[in-house]
């Protein structure tokens, strides 16, 4: 019940203290060196710059695909945004992280570049198939390719092999590799 009493006594008392404790004259800034004027803020803000600076990674990416080739590509990227960049690369896979050395991979369902240009299939010297770059007589075995055992094949195909098969596209790729050996796709 008294409780009350004293809620409000103190109270009176704040009060009082408040109206008549206060000395009427105003600070000024000089008065107070550590508190800065809104004007002041504004104008150091407005000095510093807005923005920060680039980061710069070198950045590799290596594409692999169906065929075996592997492209590696490598660049100076520079980043305003690391939100934009994560997002450049959100369908990669990151095989290194250090510092500003980024290495990125991807597996592409489809033939290189290369291979769909240059690519024959043949027959090696050992008698597997093997994707050539160019004709099958000049030799040249893509080292990316692993020759895969043929199964025993007509004489009519193991003469299309000797000429050489021109690939013209993934699906060819793929259809090829299941007609002439017992690989079921790559």
């Amino acid at each position: 019940m008294f409780r009350w009493i004293y809620g409000v006594m103190l109270i009176l008392s704040f009060t009082v203290w408040q109206v008549y404790g206060i000395d009427h004259e105003t600070l000024t800034s000089e008065e107070l060196p550590k508190q800065r004027s809104v004007e002041r803020k504004a104008e150091m803000a407005s000095s510093e710059p807005s923005h920060q600076e680039p980061v710069i990674f070198h950045v590799v990416t290596k594409k692999h695909y169906i065929d075996g080739v592997t492209e590696i590509t490598e660049e100076q990227e520079v980043i305003w945004s690391m939100e934009d960049f994560w997002s450049k690369y959100r369908d990669w896979t990151i095989e290194e992280h250090k510092r500003e050395n980024m290495v990125f991979s991807k597996q592409v369902n489809s033939i290189s570049p290369i291979t769909e240009q240059q690519g024959y299939f043949g027959v090696t010297k050992d008698g597997e198939l093997a994707v050539f770059q160019g004709a099958p007589s000049k030799g040249n075995v893509m080292e990316s390719f692993n020759p895969i055992p043929l199964k025993p094949l007509e004489a009519k195909s193991k003469l299309k092999l000797a000429d050489g098969i021109k690939i013209t596209s993934s699906e060819h790729f793929q259809q090829v590799i299941s007609q002439l050996t017992n690989e079921e796709g790559l």
